[in-house]
């Protein structure tokens, strides 16, 4: 039997972290000084190695969550689920905490699971983060807390093994099902960022720093995307969206189920930075 993993990584105020009651914290955690800022309010947030220093604070929130993200998926142990004997269809899940210091180093892990074996492996993930910039507070550098949360589904992936994701050029030596499917995801939102009219954008959103939209499409049997709608906030901008998903070169190769090319949905919501 074999297993994977699905991610639910949000980052959140620790606040909002201790009224979940997934983790206890001593009472001195909870107390928020000038040397510990919160991920949400914090004027300067911390900075994940390869993130544009020259984003605003949002963008490298979800810069981060990104980055970490695939940090999970790529070297958590999915083969504990057999190991621990639990049972095909479980969603077990998991809470991380940390703390990123004043010198942008992870400290103070802790995790909370079912399974003691999969809370020393979610926090000998979590100590692969690489150093950070830290977070910065009235111009001085803070603790800022984080909490990530992981949802790990046990699963005898007979269908994902019968079943293909479409493959993006740059994406064929990845051999997961899900890392697959988040590469075309990430390969197709980095082709809409470089190829939008930003012009036509500056002119859509002249008071605005960033604007979104949302797309969905097909990538058909052949590799190529069809039946494309786009949502944006000016219906110029969902044309320009269309046009560039259009001229958008071909997959490497379609989904496959049971050996066919199928059409298979993509979906998801971009952000770009005027």
């Amino acid at each position: 039997m074999k297993y994977y993993l699905l991610l639910l990584l949000l980052t959140t105020s620790l606040f909002a972290f201790s009224q979940e009651n997934t983790i206890e914290l001593t009472d001195d955690e909870l107390n928020e000084t000038s040397e510990n800022a919160s991920f949400d309010v914090i004027e300067n947030v911390p900075i994940y190695k390869g993130c544009d220093e020259n984003m605003g604070n949002q963008a490298l929130k979800e810069c981060f969550d990104e980055k970490l993200k695939k940090l999970i998926a790529k070297n958590f142990n999915t083969n504990l689920g057999g190991a621990l004997n639990i049972p095909d269809g479980t969603i077990v899940k998991i809470s991380v905490f940390f703390k990123i210091s004043t010198n942008g180093e992870i400290i103070d892990i802790k995790a909370r699971a079912p399974y003691p074996e999969l809370e020393a492996e979610a926090i000998r993930v979590t100590n692969l983060i690489p150093k950070l910039k830290p977070g910065y507070q009235l111009g001085k550098p803070v603790v800022v807390p984080y909490y990530v949360p992981i949802k790990f589904q046990v699963s005898n992936i007979e269908t994902s093994e019968n079943q293909k994701p479409p493959i993006h050029r740059g994406c064929d030596e990845i051999f997961n099902y899900q890392l697959l499917a988040d590469c075309a995801t990430d390969k197709v939102k980095d082709y809409l960022i470089v190829s939008i009219d930003y012009e036509l954008a500056d002119k859509l959103f002249p008071l605005d720093k960033t604007t979104q939209f949302k797309v969905s499409f097909n990538i058909n049997k052949k590799g190529k995307a069809d039946n494309i709608t786009v949502q944006a906030h000016k219906k110029e901008m969902a044309v320009e969206v269309i046009n560039v998903l259009k001229r958008m070169p071909k997959f490497k190769e379609p989904g496959y189920k049971n050996g066919k090319p199928i059409d298979t949905k993509m979906s998801f919501l971009v952000t770009i930075h005027l």
